[in-house]
């Protein structure tokens, strides 16, 4: 049971990263490239950040 929750937490624990770096490209596009902000925005800054941490956990190609 306790790999189970061990399972758990390790993707909520990957969830989360993928939220705050997520925020930090939102955070990019919105200051420096001046984007108008908006929910597409948002849900793509946070889907390519689930994706970047995907590719870096897989390890070398």
């Amino acid at each position: 049971m306790s790999y189970l929750i061990n399972e758990i937490l390790l993707r909520l624990a990957k969830l989360v990263a993928a939220g705050i770096v997520g925020a930090i490209l939102y955070l990019i596009a919105l200051v420096p490239l001046q984007v108008s902000p908006s929910f597409e925005l948002a849900a793509l800054c946070w889907i390519s950040a689930g994706v970047a941490l995907l590719l870096v956990e897989s390890g070398p190609i």
